[in-house]
């Protein structure tokens, strides 16, 4: 059976990754902002926010690729 070439082709992975990114990325935004409202000093805050989005992002590929072992 031959395939069509004009069928659209969806990279499930990429599309995991790209929303994975965007999540990871509303996280750090609210750590940082939420712990300058505390009245964190404004570069440790940006630190951890960037802590926060590395953490979230390590997580959550770690769960997709679980996931996908179980799938297996």
């Amino acid at each position: 059976m031959a395939t069509n070439p004009t069928q659209p082709v969806c990279n499930h992975r990429a599309l995991e990754v790209t929303t994975l990114l965007l999540g990871s990325t509303v996280v750090g935004l609210l750590s940082g902002v939420m712990l300058v409202a505390l009245g964190m000093a404004l570069l440790t805050a940006i630190g951890s926010g960037a802590a926060a989005f590395v953490g979230a992002f390590t997580l959550g590929l770690s769960a997709i690729s679980y996931i996908k072992k179980q799938d297996s």
